[in-house]
């Protein structure tokens, strides 16, 4: 395999991969098949049913209570003896049963698709399954198709793939064979087509250089697969604790002998005593107690739609202080909708971008603008699947920015001959199409000519005065620069019966179509709920930082220049001078999932308890590194597996709704450590005074009981404080556990 194929011309690359135009021979693809393996790789750690049972005795409170049963079992007190196996094994039946539960849920949510390659061997075209695709073969890619893998672009015909699985841009990418830097980021390549992205657009051919988990989406999940999970507060507490319960338990045994002996009690029975006591002061009840909460408090979570994976991570979500969010897909709907029609007239007369607002959600468009829409149908290649349908149930099939327009016009009434008529006769309409040359398409209607495609070259070859092609260019930069795409629209009349790109010029520009990734619905309430309940907030994106400021202002945060840090940024700053940054940042732009992943570690070093939100590939190395991963339902299935909370609905509400629940959880759980502490520990208080104040025995080994003793709980007063913050006096136990 060669490195950096994006830096060299597709002859280097060809020569250094060993192939040639016409693809390699059956015979040398099947050698390179043995040396490199099959086109795959693990995107989800796969975990038995054995070990998934297994893993529930891994506790700290499990091995003391083992220990605890065999000690019983020694003084055979076999009563006792079975009375923590039942808590035992009832505890590891219960997390076994939730956690397999969550893993079977996910696997319904995970869908399996064997992709098929069109590749060129022996200088026949031929069609294989994408696993037997090697380095150096020559494959052609075509709308609607996946890329099998990653591959240096040869040659193309007007090519975009959708790469927001890989890299959170939502809006399609252009590709073409021209050289780019050395130091070019993934979303940066510009001629090369990654695995795992979809082609939206036209075709082209590439030449293999990358598979398996030395594709870009591999090499993540690598990264995934490595990366260890770091402990919840839950699992550290009770790792304190019970070690701190072994160490007096210890203390109290040998404090028992040697008073009892020194007042001159008989061995063996203060031995048994001792050992009573040792029994009586572990918390049998306390594991099972723990794994009801956790799981009744998960099952609520489940009721509102969300998958927890990991029970402990139910507990996780009321300690979060932090919360790194993605941008596309998760704030966002990932979906460049056509948000406004925009005529020439109403941004001449406009201030910048205040011409862009939302016109087409009001209920009828002015006629200007239906006649734009009706226009751009002749520029837009868009079936509709059933057409014979309700219009709210129509399948369309076409480029994301034409499907959309589309839609616009079925939704303002513009009537379904004229948008059947556009669709069917398209190829009589269209004389010449969009290339990534021109940049823009052109079709032809009676005596005119329509023009859709780049607003700035069209511009450019516009009948406008100087000071109006300023006002639009200066409107056209401010409109980009918040995140919106725009396409241009304008006519001119043809002139004689043959045509061609000469005559596209002294264009009469109409206006513009303005798309934008519309946010969530339900994510600015869901927000202000979160932070309410003191929980920080920060965005963390693939996307440009005007594109990130413009989401942040539709979320009406207020972020200042000096609050954003560029991934150029990041990878510049030691980690150090990071620690020292972050604090004041919103807003993470440009940044790669290994960028991700360090900021993650820094804010845990600061202290925070953080969750990380995604949905593409680029997430997954964050969303398992942090104290809690949340994933949407609709997102990879690298995403997903390497997540703690899977939203089944997208609904990033969800994550308020099971904060609110972790801090219930955590309430429940404070409240029977308590309880079930100072039961543990009253029968040590009363022989052990007994025996300091030189008293009998109130009772012996064969009386310890198993009873409430309510007289310690007022050591504790717990209470559910305004905005949901939990605030606690804590006792000793409670400090140690930090919850």
């Amino acid at each position: 395999m060669i490195t950096q194929p994006w830096a060299l011309s597709t002859t280097e690359v060809i020569d250094k991969l060993e192939t040639k135009p016409t693809g390699l021979t059956d015979k040398k693809a099947a050698n390179r098949l043995l040396q490199y393996g099959n086109n795959t790789f693990h995107n989800k750690e796969k975990i038995s049913v054995t070990a998934l049972f297994l893993k529930q005795f891994l506790s700290p409170l499990i091995f003391l209570l083992l220990g605890a049963g065999v000690l019983t079992f020694i003084l055979a007190e076999l009563a006792e003896t079975f009375v923590i196996a039942l808590a035992v094994l009832l505890n590891v039946l219960l997390g076994f049963y939730h956690e397999y539960h969550a893993e079977n849920t996910l696997v319904k949510l995970t869908t399996y698709i064997k992709d098929r390659a069109r590749v060129i061997r022996n200088g026949i075209e031929q069609e294989i399954d994408s696993l037997l695709l090697v380095p150096g073969d020559i494959i052609k890619l075509s709308y609607g198709a996946r890329v099998p893998a990653d591959a240096r672009i040869l040659t193309v015909n007007d090519f975009s793939v959708d790469e927001a699985i890989l890299t959170g841009e939502s809006m399609p990418v252009g590709k073409s064979e021209e050289l780019v830097s050395l130091t070019a980021l993934v979303a940066e390549r510009k001629n090369i087509a990654h695995a795992g992205s979809l082609v939206v657009q036209g075709y082209a051919t590439a030449v293999v250089y990358g598979t398996g988990n030395e594709t870009e989406i591999g090499q993540i999940a690598s990264v995934v697969s490595k990366t260890t999970r770091t402990k919840t507060p839950l699992q550290k507490g009770i790792g304190r604790l019970a070690w701190l319960i072994f160490f007096m338990v210890c203390i109290i045994v040998v404090g028992i002998l040697f008073l009892g002996i020194t007042r001159g009690e008989a061995l063996i029975p203060m031995l048994i005593l001792a050992a009573a006591v040792a029994v009586g002061a572990v918390p049998e009840a306390l594991p099972i107690v723990l794994t009801v909460i956790l799981a009744i408090g998960s099952e609520r979570i489940a009721n509102k739609k969300g998958v927890v994976r990991k029970l402990t991570a139910a507990e996780t979500l009321g300690s979060t202080t932090l919360i790194m969010t993605d941008k596309t897909g998760t704030l966002t709907l990932a979906d460049m909708q056509l948000v406004s029609v925009s005529e020439v007239g109403k941004i001449l007369e406009s201030h910048l971008s205040q011409a862009v607002e939302d016109n087409l959600s009001a209920k009828a468009l002015s006629p200007k603008q239906k006649t734009l829409l009706e226009l751009s149908l002749l520029n837009v290649d868009v079936s509709i699947e059933n057409p014979g349908e309700d219009q709210s149930k129509w399948i369309f099939r076409g480029r994301p920015f034409e499907v959309n327009i589309v839609k616009a016009c079925r939704t303002h009434d513009i009537s379904l001959d004229t948008i059947s008529s556009a669709s069917s006769n398209f190829t009589s309409y269209i004389v010449l199409p969009f290339n990534s040359t021109n940049k823009f398409s052109v079709a032809e209607k009676d005596d005119t000519y329509v023009c859709m495609g780049a607003p700035d070259v069209l511009l450019a070859k516009s009948k406008i005065s100087k000071e109006e092609y300023l006002q639009i260019e200066s409107w056209i930069d401010e409109t980009s620069r918040e995140g919106k795409r725009l396409i241009g629209i304008a006519t001119v009349p043809k002139k004689q019966k043959k045509h061609s790109i000469e005559d596209i010029k002294d264009l009469n520009f109409l206006g513009m179509f303005v798309f934008y990734d519309p946010i969530r619905p339900e994510v600015p309430m869901a927000i202000k709920n979160i932070e309410s309940h003191g929980v920080k907030m920060v965005l963390v994106t693939g996307d440009l930082v005007g594109t990130a400021l413009a989401v942040a202002k539709s979320l009406d945060w207020e972020v200042l220049e000096r609050e954003v840090l560029t991934g150029n940024d990041i990878r510049s700053l030691s980690d150090e001078q990071l620690l020292a940054a972050i604090p004041k940042i919103k807003i993470f732009a440009r940044v790669t999932p290994e960028d991700k992943l360090r900021i993650g570690h820094l804010y845990q070093k600061l202290g925070e308890v953080v969750a990380m939100t995604g949905d593409g590939v680029n997430d997954a190395p964050a969303l398992k590194a942090m104290d809690i991963g949340i994933a949407l339902g609709s997102g990879s299935d690298v995403a997903k597996s390497a997540s703690d909370l899977v939203l089944l609905d997208d609904n990033f509400e969800t994550i308020s709704l099971a904060i609110d629940e972790g801090r219930r959880i955590l309430a429940n759980i404070r409240k029977a450590f308590t309880y079930l502490m100072s039961n543990s520990f009253d029968e040590v208080f009363v022989i052990g005074g007994s025996l300091l104040l030189s008293l009998p025995l109130p009772i012996t080994a064969l009386q310890i009981p198993a009873v409430c003793r309510p007289w310690l709980l007022p050591l504790t007063k717990i209470w559910i404080g305004r905005g949901g913050k939990v605030r606690a006096r804590r006792t000793l136990i409670l400090y140690l556990l930090k919850m």
